[in-house]
């Protein structure tokens, strides 16, 4: 039965041995979320499902050359401990266990990895200072490490949004994302944070347009590396 998904966990052993022995697999993604709140609107697994999301739709581009692992769902997030929910992992910790996972990849032998963070307390700029020997190891496997939001331009978030100038939480970019990419988890008689109420289905298309645009670009460049 021939795989019709993107994602790693989908195939068999022998399916996966395959396409890598034969050189069909080219690259992985490894999504990385979180499980925080996100205002009283939204659900505490937004990064996660929004970065999965990104993360299929990317992978679908370039398939079956592509494949996705599962998504990371619990990361750094000790910044939200104090605001009504999170559950959160040390930067460490967190850096150890996706380099475990991008080891492993490198060991079935996927040439190329990419770390797809979905989540602002993952960025490279905010566990470099934690943890730089973990992130040092994983710079030196050769993963390439981006976040979602960040391969839009400064004049995307001009163009498009009102009040915010990049991926707010909880706000216009990311309430306007999840009308488009799964509505059914808005609570949306709780929208009370004004940069929400800004949230429109356009503005989510866009977004999702634009990230997928930006992510592939960035998968495009790390294969042709």
């Amino acid at each position: 039965m021939p795989i019709n998904s993107v994602f790693l966990g989908e195939f068999t052993r022998k399916e996966l041995g395959e396409a890598i022995a034969n050189g069909t697999i080219k690259g992985a993604i490894v999504p990385t979320g979180a499980l925080e709140q996100h205002q009283d609107h939204l659900a505490m697994i937004h990064d996660t499902v929004s970065v999965t999301e990104i993360a299929e739709r990317v992978a679908g581009q370039f398939s079956p050359h592509v494949l996705v692992t599962p998504t990371v769902p619990m990361s750094v997030s000790e910044h939200h401990m104090a605001h009504g929910g999170a559950l959160t992992i040390r930067p460490e910790i967190f850096l150890e266990y996706i380099y475990d996972v991008s080891h492993s990849l490198k060991r079935l032998g996927v040439p190329k990895v990419m770390v797809l963070n979905g989540h602002g307390g993952n960025m490279r700029q905010n566990l470099e200072p934690k943890a730089p020997e973990q992130m040092k190891k994983l710079n030196d496997l050769g993963i390439t490490y981006i976040t979602y939001w960040k391969t839009c331009p400064a004049s995307f978030y001009e163009q498009h949004l009102e009040l915010e100038t990049s991926a707010g939480h909880a706000g216009e970019f990311e309430t306007s994302f999840a009308m488009v990419a799964f509505p059914q988890r808005i609570r949306s008689d709780q929208i009370n944070y004004q940069n929400a109420k800004l949230a429109s289905i356009s503005k989510g298309g866009q977004i999702l347009a634009a990230v997928i645009d930006g992510v592939s670009e960035q998968v495009q460049k790390m294969l042709a590396e």
